[in-house]
Protein backbone atom coordinates (compact mmCIF):
# COMPACT_ATOMS: atom_id res chain seq x y z
CA UNK A 1 0.00 0.00 0.00
CA UNK A 2 2.65 2.59 1.27
CA UNK A 3 4.43 1.32 -2.32
CA UNK A 4 1.55 2.62 -4.11
CA UNK A 5 1.20 5.73 -2.67
CA UNK A 6 4.58 6.60 -3.36
CA UNK A 7 4.30 6.14 -6.65
CA UNK A 8 1.12 7.91 -7.21
CA UNK A 9 2.80 10.97 -5.27
CA UNK A 10 5.98 10.64 -7.65
CA UNK A 11 4.00 10.58 -10.98
CA UNK A 12 2.09 13.35 -9.60
CA UNK A 13 5.17 15.44 -8.61
CA UNK A 14 6.78 14.61 -12.16
CA UNK A 15 3.12 15.85 -14.09
CA UNK A 16 3.29 19.19 -12.33
CA UNK A 17 3.69 21.86 -15.02
CA UNK A 18 7.88 22.42 -15.40
CA UNK A 19 7.76 26.48 -14.99
CA UNK A 20 10.48 28.73 -16.04
CA UNK A 21 11.27 30.76 -13.30
CA UNK A 22 13.90 33.23 -15.04
CA UNK A 23 14.24 36.70 -14.53
CA UNK A 24 13.16 39.45 -16.55
CA UNK A 25 15.56 41.88 -17.00
CA UNK A 26 14.16 46.01 -17.98
CA UNK A 27 16.25 47.18 -20.72
CA UNK A 28 14.85 50.51 -21.16
CA UNK A 29 12.51 52.95 -18.98
CA UNK A 30 11.48 56.02 -19.35
CA UNK A 31 9.54 58.32 -17.50
CA UNK A 32 8.67 62.11 -17.00
CA UNK A 33 7.23 63.29 -13.80
CA UNK A 34 3.66 63.58 -13.11
CA UNK A 35 2.73 67.60 -13.27
CA UNK A 36 -1.07 68.00 -13.16
CA UNK A 37 -2.69 65.64 -16.31
CA UNK A 38 0.67 65.17 -17.98
CA UNK A 39 3.23 61.49 -17.67
CA UNK A 40 5.16 59.73 -20.03
CA UNK A 41 5.96 56.38 -18.83
CA UNK A 42 7.65 54.00 -21.33
CA UNK A 43 9.39 50.33 -20.54
CA UNK A 44 10.73 47.23 -22.78
CA UNK A 45 11.88 44.18 -20.88
CA UNK A 46 14.79 41.67 -22.26
CA UNK A 47 11.77 39.57 -23.47
CA UNK A 48 10.28 41.50 -25.87
CA UNK A 49 7.63 43.06 -23.60
CA UNK A 50 7.15 46.72 -24.21
CA UNK A 51 4.78 49.90 -22.91
CA UNK A 52 4.59 52.95 -23.46
CA UNK A 53 1.67 55.38 -22.20
CA UNK A 54 1.18 59.31 -22.49
CA UNK A 55 -0.91 61.29 -19.98
CA UNK A 56 -2.28 64.94 -20.60
CA UNK A 57 -5.33 67.21 -20.03
CA UNK A 58 -7.71 68.28 -23.02
CA UNK A 59 -8.59 71.84 -23.97
CA UNK A 60 -11.68 70.86 -21.70
CA UNK A 61 -9.46 70.04 -18.78
CA UNK A 62 -10.49 66.40 -19.03
CA UNK A 63 -7.62 63.86 -18.52
CA UNK A 64 -6.11 61.94 -21.71
CA UNK A 65 -4.20 58.71 -22.18
CA UNK A 66 -2.93 57.00 -24.98
CA UNK A 67 -0.36 54.14 -25.37
CA UNK A 68 0.58 51.19 -26.64
CA UNK A 69 2.21 47.54 -25.75
CA UNK A 70 3.83 44.71 -27.67
CA UNK A 71 4.69 41.37 -26.94
CA UNK A 72 5.71 38.47 -28.69
CA UNK A 73 3.90 35.68 -30.07
CA UNK A 74 4.97 32.24 -30.17
CA UNK A 75 5.54 32.25 -33.50
CA UNK A 76 8.08 34.88 -33.24
CA UNK A 77 5.66 37.98 -34.71
CA UNK A 78 4.86 40.71 -32.32
CA UNK A 79 1.68 41.97 -31.06
CA UNK A 80 0.93 45.44 -30.63
CA UNK A 81 -2.07 47.24 -29.26
CA UNK A 82 -2.42 50.86 -29.21
CA UNK A 83 -5.09 52.46 -26.78
CA UNK A 84 -6.44 55.80 -26.37
CA UNK A 85 -8.93 56.61 -23.53
CA UNK A 86 -10.24 60.28 -23.16
CA UNK A 87 -13.95 61.76 -23.03
CA UNK A 88 -14.82 59.03 -25.90
CA UNK A 89 -14.07 56.34 -23.81
CA UNK A 90 -11.56 52.99 -23.73
CA UNK A 91 -10.03 52.21 -27.35
CA UNK A 92 -8.03 49.73 -28.63
CA UNK A 93 -6.72 48.74 -32.08
CA UNK A 94 -4.64 45.88 -33.05
CA UNK A 95 -4.81 43.92 -36.43
CA UNK A 96 -5.19 41.09 -34.23
CA UNK A 97 -8.35 42.22 -32.71
CA UNK A 98 -11.81 41.02 -35.10
CA UNK A 99 -14.02 43.69 -36.56
CA UNK A 100 -17.23 42.86 -37.06
CA UNK A 101 -19.12 44.89 -39.96
CA UNK A 102 -21.72 46.96 -38.28
CA UNK A 103 -24.17 45.29 -40.72
CA UNK A 104 -23.62 42.12 -38.96
CA UNK A 105 -23.92 43.69 -35.44
CA UNK A 106 -25.52 47.08 -35.67
CA UNK A 107 -25.91 49.47 -32.59
CA UNK A 108 -29.36 49.07 -30.88
CA UNK A 109 -31.96 51.30 -30.40
CA UNK A 110 -31.89 52.00 -26.72
CA UNK A 111 -28.24 52.54 -27.34
CA UNK A 112 -28.58 54.90 -30.30
CA UNK A 113 -31.01 57.18 -28.10
CA UNK A 114 -28.86 57.36 -25.45
CA UNK A 115 -25.70 58.31 -27.16
CA UNK A 116 -28.22 61.11 -29.16
CA UNK A 117 -29.44 62.22 -25.67
CA UNK A 118 -26.11 62.68 -24.66
CA UNK A 119 -25.13 64.25 -27.84
CA UNK A 120 -28.38 66.77 -27.13
CA UNK A 121 -26.52 67.67 -23.68
CA UNK A 122 -23.49 68.54 -24.75
CA UNK A 123 -24.78 70.37 -27.40
CA UNK A 124 -26.86 72.39 -24.82
CA UNK A 125 -23.70 73.52 -23.22
CA UNK A 126 -24.05 70.88 -20.24
CA UNK A 127 -20.82 68.46 -18.87
CA UNK A 128 -21.64 65.23 -17.10
CA UNK A 129 -20.18 65.98 -13.16
CA UNK A 130 -18.55 62.41 -12.25
CA UNK A 131 -18.51 64.02 -8.80
CA UNK A 132 -22.03 65.38 -8.46
CA UNK A 133 -23.03 61.75 -10.64
CA UNK A 134 -25.20 65.04 -12.84
CA UNK A 135 -25.39 67.07 -16.04
CA UNK A 136 -24.01 70.62 -14.76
Amino acid sequence: MKLIIFAALLAFAAARPQLEDEPVAIIREESDPIDGANFRHEFEADNGISQSMVGSAAEDGTQVMSGSYSFPLPDGTIATFNWVADALGFRVESPLLPVAPEAEHPIPAHALEQIAFADAQRAAGLVWDEAAGAWL
